[in-house]
């Protein structure tokens, strides 16, 4: 939530990523009260209903427009990635989202049907306008009956992560869904309610027990003889060697959820048993470049954040929002509320490439992040502010490139 001021001739400095995503310069006043002001986009659909998911849980959101047999599209915006959920008539057809790991590709190579070399080769292929869906069965590298399976798990498991969410907010657009690029699925918005409340109890019971991701997962040794087929899958993942939640996560071919599922029933059964994992030092070379980088991040935050300008959001959503291969380098990360990154989360992501290409991508990715800090810090300081910080910023980044080399 942002933090804005009305000055004596009522004007309003709105955030820069507000700014950037409105369509055209003419708003209209859609509602307003002693305490809000709506503005509305001059011919396009007004918004009906807004709301702040930390007052409004989201399984009232969704029961408001299943109860009332609304159609039309709820636009979510959250820390982690905006979300749309679409409704005919009540009823949830369909879900986008800008997460990674909800993306219908990733849906696809963890239920076993495309190989992620596949799946890559596909996109450096696409272009604009292309959809993946419709290329991956062109290619007969995904038959069509799978692609709805999928999308029908993608959908759901969107909708079922919105159940966490307890910040950010929402607005509905009614109005007939005359879209060719959506799928209209089937589906009961009551069962995906109740799905998604007791997944949420049930993860977190899952977590308790597991202890986080990072956790290290070890074989015990018991015969798996009766184990199911699901259970045997995972636990074979351990025999040559220990490994993280994460880690088998990924590896077992499940959902989240699902994952999450086995790998507590396989500790309860005592054929894997938790152990805490050891903190991996970082290499002196990357800490250095994150004692520098974070030393700037930290700077420019101290200097407009208490400005009440949403400047740590803006940052999130910059890396979120990151085109290739920034995405890689970013994705799972955020600034914390001092506005610093965390180092090991980065170089995780890096993995697989050799320490002068880890470096190389890190520091690209990284100046990029300065830029667009500093870029927000002018809108919001001033040209005149924001010339002093900006160029003390300059000159402590152009130290990373020697550390590179």
């Amino acid at each position: 939530m942002y933090r804005v001021a009305v000055d004596d001739s009522g004007r309003v400095s709105l955030p820069r990523r507000v700014i950037s995503s409105l369509s055209g310069p003419d708003l209209l006043v859609a509602s307003s009260s002693p305490q809000h002001v709506l503005l509305a986009v001059e011919g396009e659909r007004a918004p009906c209903l807004a709301a702040s998911l930390d007052v409004l849980a989201i399984a009232d959101v969704l029961s408001f427009f299943n109860m009332f047999r609304q159609t039309g599209i709820l636009y979510l915006d959250i820390p982690d990635g905006n979300r749309q959920v679409y409704f005919q008539d009540g009823e949830i057809i369909f879900a986008t989202s800008q997460r990674l790991e909800d993306d219908l590709g990733e849906v696809l190579c963890e239920i076993g049907k495309i190989e992620r070399s596949a799946l890559n080769q596909v996109r450096t292929e696409m272009s604009n306008g292309d959809s993946l869906s419709k290329i991956l069965v062109q290619k007969n590298l995904v038959a069509a009956r799978d692609l709805w399976l999928a999308t029908r798990q993608q959908v759901e498991t969107i909708v079922y992560n919105l159940f966490a969410c307890e910040e950010g907010g929402c607005y509905f657009t009614a109005g007939d869904l005359k879209r060719d690029d959506i799928v209209k699925l089937s589906m009961s918005t009551q069962n995906l309610i109740m799905e998604g409340l007791r997944r949420i109890d049930e993860k977190a019971l899952y977590l308790r027990r597991l202890r986080s991701l990072e956790a290290i997962l070890e074989y015990t040794g018991r015969d798996p003889s009766e184990l199911s087929d699901e259970e045997k899958k995972v636990v074979k993942l351990t025999y040559s060697a220990p490994a993280k939640v994460g880690q088998l996560m990924a590896g077992s071919g499940l959902s989240e959820f699902d994952a999450l599922r086995v790998l507590h029933q396989l500790v309860e059964k005592r054929h894997l048993k938790v152990c805490d994992a050891p903190e991996e030092p970082l290499d002196d070379g990357f800490t250095e470049l994150f004692e520098v980088f974070n030393g700037v991040l930290s700077l420019l935050h101290d200097c407009v954040e208490g400005e009440g300008s949403g400047f740590v959001e803006d940052a999130n959503r910059f890396m979120r929002e990151a085109p290739h291969p920034m995405s890689y380098v970013f994705r799972g990360v955020r600034l914390d509320k001092q506005g610093i990154l965390d180092g090991r989360k980065l170089v995780k992501n890096l993995t697989g490439l050799g320490e002068v290409d880890q470096k190389k991508l890190l520091v690209d990715s990284l100046n990029e992040l300065v830029y667009a800090e500093c870029m927000l810090a002018r809108q919001v300081l001033g040209t005149q502010r924001s010339a002093d910080i900006i160029r003390r910023v300059q000159e402590i980044v152009a130290r990373t490139r020697k550390l590179v080399e």
